[in-house]
């Protein structure tokens, strides 16, 4: 079922974060409107992560893996496969699903297509204001979001990172190479739940984004690669023992499994797109 909404690639990167991979297949599966198909490049996980890739993907017929890892790491070895899952994408529009990122609104695509319009040819979540650090806050960025494919192509655009140590880290050409041709960035309503708990996430340390009339449309875990765990690593009363890093550990798993439980509630509430196969 499309009703009428333009045919989108979805791409994810994967690092050990195989069971974020499964919950968001799950979700565009229950939740997408339009055609899609789904796009995953693995970049050197485990073994027991590329069995459960190999699962997914004979699982769902619009899932394609890609196993091309990066000689590099972290911010480089990250953007490397967006790079590339970027080139192999043949839809009108292409969109960027952070692996730990969840859709969680019937029709988010829908809805993210229709921010763009005349010169917004890029569309979706911003990083939270106040703990961007030196990126722009004001500006879609990778985590769930929406691009006009030809105009992101014809910009010649790399996610690599400009300089890591000042805080220009993956996709900083993003705004100044689509504002530097006249093209504008529409964003999502973004909420941190450290400091706001008026949603289902106030328990977990987490992104929320909302829609302009209010509806939650995803939310963003947060270093899922780390389970969580580099999130916790600044709390002072925790320490830095053994002990105390087994306490992050755990806190850290306990977060990752309610955010997960509460994701798939809200996907499994108002699915209407039944087992797409």
């Amino acid at each position: 079922m499309d009703n009428g909404v333009p045919e989108i690639c979805i791409l994810i990167t994967n690092f050990n974060t195989s069971d974020f991979v499964a919950l968001s297949l799950h979700a565009l599966d229950k939740l997408t409107q339009g055609k899609f198909n789904v796009l995953i490049n693995d970049n050197g996980s485990d073994d027991r992560n590329l069995v459960k890739l190999k699962e997914l993907e004979k699982k769902y017929n619009f899932v394609k893996v890609f196993y091309k890892k990066s000689d590099r790491s972290g911010s480089w070895a990250h953007a490397e496969a967006l790079d590339f899952l970027i080139s192999e994408s043949d839809a009108e529009y292409t969109v960027i699903l952070d692996s730990d990122c969840m859709p969680l609104l019937k029709g988010w695509d829908d809805y993210l297509i229709r921010m763009l319009s005349g010169n917004v040819k890029i569309a979706g979540s911003p990083l939270s204001e106040g703990r961007s650090g030196s990126k722009p806050a004001d500006f879609p960025f990778q985590f769930l979001v929406v691009f006009d494919t030809r105009t992101y192509r014809s910009l010649n655009i790399s996610t690599g990172p400009l300089d890591v140590n000042k805080g220009k880290d993956t996709c900083w050409e993003w705004k100044p190479k689509f504002t530097s041709a006249g093209y504008a960035g529409s964003i999502l309503r973004t909420k941190c739940t450290r400091d706001f708990k008026g949603g289902p996430f106030k328990n977990v340390i987490c992104a929320e984004y909302y829609t302009d009339d209010g509806k939650l449309i995803g939310s963003h875990f947060g270093r899922g690669s780390s389970g969580g765990i580099s999130k916790h690593k600044n709390r002072w009363f925790l320490g830095t023992s053994f002990v105390s890093k087994l306490m992050i550990q755990c806190i850290a798993r306990k977060e990752r499994k309610e955010w997960m439980r509460i994701c798939r509630k809200i996907i499994d509430q108002q699915s209407y797109l039944k087992g797409r196969k």
